[in-house]
């Protein structure tokens, strides 16, 4: 069976309270930094936030409706920040949720999602909580997509 996948680049993804994020030394409030290697963010501590990436949706391919198979996200996040959660949404509705207690490492998530035929746009929404400590919650967003196959 043919697999695509279809990804997005960690420069896109969207901050849902962007007047929470702040600069590496102090409080004041910072744009996230994108780069070629993605999104660098630093938030206060004792904060949470959703990051979201808009994933390519294919429809139709080959004359076939695609399902979806799985998600993955990479990213790097340091000691003070903790990804605690990821829904995935199809439209509005979240076909997937997944708890999770990811810090102070490099991230290669591959999560499988339940057969879903797709027929509207999808959103991999990804929960940090930045925690006390010496060094400010730090995520790097690298990038998002998914797997599909056909029928």
């Amino acid at each position: 069976m043919a697999q695509y996948e279809f990804w997005t680049h960690g420069v896109n993804v969207q901050i849902e309270y962007p007047d929470r994020i702040v600069g590496i030394t102090g409080n004041k409030h910072a744009e996230p930094r994108r780069s070629g290697w993605g999104t660098l963010i630093y938030q206060k501590e004792n904060t949470t936030n959703w990051f979201h990436f808009a994933i390519p949706t294919p429809v139709i391919i080959n004359n076939q409706e695609a399902t979806l198979r799985f998600i993955r996200f990479r990213a790097e996040i340091n000691e003070t920040a903790r990804i605690d959660r990821i829904h995935f949404r199809h439209d509005n509705r979240i076909i997937l949720s997944r708890e999770f207690n990811i810090t102070n490492c490099s991230v290669d998530e591959t999560i499988q999602s339940p057969k879903t035929i797709i027929r509207r746009s999808l959103a991999l929404c990804v929960h940090i909580s930045f925690l006390p400590g010496d060094a400010r919650g730090m995520v790097i967003f690298k990038g998002a997509g998914g797997g599909f196959g056909l029928g």
